[in-house]
């Protein structure tokens, strides 16, 4: 019987310690994938603007951008790929709040540089992200520390 008492109250006290960390390493993996696909989202509309020659555009869903987002190419009105509602606890922003669309021109350039960020609640290290866009349509990937609004 004393066995059986040591043996759950270690159980108990495993439990207790992997409990959080499971839960840092599901909400870590979250923001790696939605700024994974931001990211190749951003890439897969660049390079469709330069092969098509025509404008293409990322731009919120009606409701926002935590209600996904679409690419469309602007001259043929094509919808070039769709993503669904962000999860619970994600925002994306620009730098100076809210969300405008993006837009790539036929040489793959975007008309204004900004800073997009990618903030995920209750994740631990540098998971959150800042995405600078440059005039030439290049972009650079910053970490940015969790619980960190800059």
């Amino acid at each position: 019987m004393l066995e059986l008492m040591v043996t759950l109250a270690i159980v108990a006290i495993v439990t207790a310690i992997a409990v959080p960390s499971m839960q840092d390493m599901t909400e870590n993996a979250k923001a790696e994938r939605i700024t994974g696909l931001f990211e190749l989202d951003l890439q897969f509309s660049r390079s469709h603007a330069i092969s098509r020659g025509e404008v293409v555009t990322i731009s919120p869903h009606d409701n926002g951008i935590a209600s996904g987002w679409q690419i469309v190419a602007e001259t043929s009105g094509d919808t070039l790929r769709e993503r669904g509602p962000l999860d619970s606890g994600v925002t994306i922003t620009l730098a100076n709040g809210g969300f405008q669309p993006v837009s790539f021109t036929p040489t793959g350039q975007v008309l204004e540089e900004r800073t997009i960020q990618i903030r995920i609640e209750n994740c631990t290290g540098n998971e959150n992200k800042d995405i600078a866009l440059m005039i030439s349509g290049q972009m650079l990937m910053r970490e940015v520390a969790c619980g960190s609004e800059y």
